[in-house]
């Protein structure tokens, strides 16, 4: 632990069931771990960590408890992962074969050693078959069976194809990582890198499908990512599609690198979005629906992806049908899986859209209402002047003057003066149309609307101005809406 607000962090990230198991776990050990667990509740009650509150209650041996404490959280964390992993298990069965062939039990030995490569084998883990191919040479050479020529001519053999499954997943891995680096703007590989890496798709495309197990999904990986930098939709669509069909055929890896599997199907959802292939993404969701997480951090991933790209499917199919049970689940979820003030901004605001995409105008305003009277969400300032922008129309469409006179006053604030908005941008444009079809006589709304449609079309032209979030988009959608008299969903689809 080398700086001051590590182990602050480190209790920060627990999950309530970690928690709960190391306060069991350390109640367990006796008189000194009361005055550590003290030291642990009190970190935990903490919003922001604060040294001086902790040196004052726990005197100046502070820095000492602290470093005792963050390596007992760290053993505990091992105990409770370790009845869940098969990682952990096969680090396990080698420290016990290497206690019983220091003892000489060495029959003792090589059943510890053939459980964990039957472990290694499930997984794919071609680093843990190579150290029980070590460890199994001792055990082999000591017991000097009659057939133990043949036997250590064989680990040597097979140590051979596990270097060579080694060699070939780090190659690709390796290759991804210069695809990602390239990939990132302004850095020194970036701008050596030239206009694109066409070639490495090229390259990669050529290649045979290597034959290690996880040398092919970072294959996969890599040619998806190098068809993305070259804006090829389709290709990428396809090898994430691979990638997904990788995890259905290493079921033992999937428990194991759950995460890893959330982030790799959310890859594929994204594919399905900017390619235009909606009708995938439902089986997709279903699986991450349907594919029980076993810890709290797990759990949270799949409730964000899926909750993300639902959103996403409904927004852009204008589905009404479930979107009363969609909003609750993620509301409940926000709370539950204490989601961080960002993402909650990103999950709040495409709720919005939903609901405003739908018609739910007054619910819809609820959920605009968290984001403008939230604190702390001006790291988004996109997403707030998109909400006092939409929360501005659903007022409009209430029929409530009284609360569109005061939306109004509270808009035209935050535009003008807050975000200081140019004049004809599409903040300014969007806030003034609506207040003149406030004061129009009756029989007027259509002219104003028709003048703001051509000036949100003529924005969308003009390359100096770029709206956020797709908004120009989703107010044209909404204009064309009253003057065609349609739902705003039918508009979306074309209908």
């Amino acid at each position: 632990m080398k700086h001051k607000e590590d182990l602050f962090e480190l209790v920060q990230a627990m999950s309530k069931s970690e928690k709960r198991y190391f306060t069991l776990d350390a109640q367990k050990s006796g008189r000194r771990p009361s005055k550590y667990l003290e030291l642990f509740q009190s970190i935990n009650e903490m919003e922001e960590y604060n040294e001086p509150r902790l040196k004052k209650k726990f005197g100046r041996n502070l820095p000492y408890d602290k470093s005792y404490l963050y390596e007992a959280i760290l053993r505990s964390m091992r105990d409770y992962r370790s009845s869940k992993s098969k990682a952990a298990r096969i680090r396990e069965l080698l420290l016990d074969a290497k206690y019983l062939y220091e003892r000489g039990l060495y029959l003792q030995c090589e059943e510890r050693l053939k459980d964990a490569r039957q472990l290694a084998e499930a997984l794919g883990d071609q680093l843990a078959l190579l150290e029980v191919n070590k460890e199994m040479r001792n055990v082999i050479w000591d017991l000097k069976r009659r057939s133990f020529r043949e036997e250590v001519q064989g680990l040597i053999t097979e140590k051979e194809s596990f270097l060579e499954a080694v060699q070939e997943e780090f190659r690709y891995l390796d290759i991804l990582y210069e695809l990602l680096l390239k990939n990132i703007k302004g850095t020194p590989r970036a701008k050596e890198a030239g206009p694109g890496p066409r070639a490495d798709a090229a390259l990669l495309e050529e290649q045979p499908t290597p034959q290690s197990t996880h040398a092919r999904r970072r294959y996969f990986q890599c040619a998806a990512l190098a068809y993305q930098m070259e804006s090829n939709p389709e290709k990428v669509f396809n090898y994430y599609e691979r990638v997904v069909d990788w995890w259905d055929q290493n079921e033992a890896y999937r428990q194991e690198e759950f995460y890893r599997y959330v982030v790799d199907l959310a890859n594929y959802l994204h594919a399905c979005y900017t390619n235009h292939k909606l009708e995938y993404m439902p089986q997709v969701l279903a699986k991450l629906e349907n594919s029980d997480p076993k810890n709290f951090h797990d759990q949270q991933t799949v409730f964000q992806n899926v909750s993300t790209y639902k959103l996403l499917y409904h927004i852009n199919l204008g589905i009404a049908e479930g979107v009363e049970a969609l909003v609750e689940n993620i509301e409940k979820g926000i709370q539950k899986f204490q989601i961080n003030l960002l993402s909650q901004t990103v999950l709040t605001f495409n709720t919005a859209i939903l609901l405003f995409v739908v018609e739910k105008f007054v619910i819809c305003r609820y959920w605009l209402l968290k984001i403008i009277k939230g604190e702390k969400v001006d790291e988004r300032k996109d997403i707030k002047m998109g909400a006092y922008l939409l929360h501005l129309i659903v007022v409009y469409e209430l029929h409530d003057l009284d609360l569109l006179e005061s939306t109004y006053r509270s808009t035209y604030r935050y535009v003008h003066k807050d975000l200081n908005a140019a004049r004809g941008s599409f903040e300014r444009v969007l806030t003034s149309a609506i207040k003149r079809m406030l004061d129009a006589p009756p029989g007027k709304e259509r002219d104003t609307l028709k003048k703001l449609k051509e000036k949100i079309m003529d924005i969308k032209k003009d390359p100096a101005q770029r709206v956020p979030l797709g908004l120009d988009d989703l107010a044209l959608f909404w204009v064309s809406s009253r003057l065609e008299n349609k739902p705003i969903a039918r508009v979306m689809k074309g209908a």
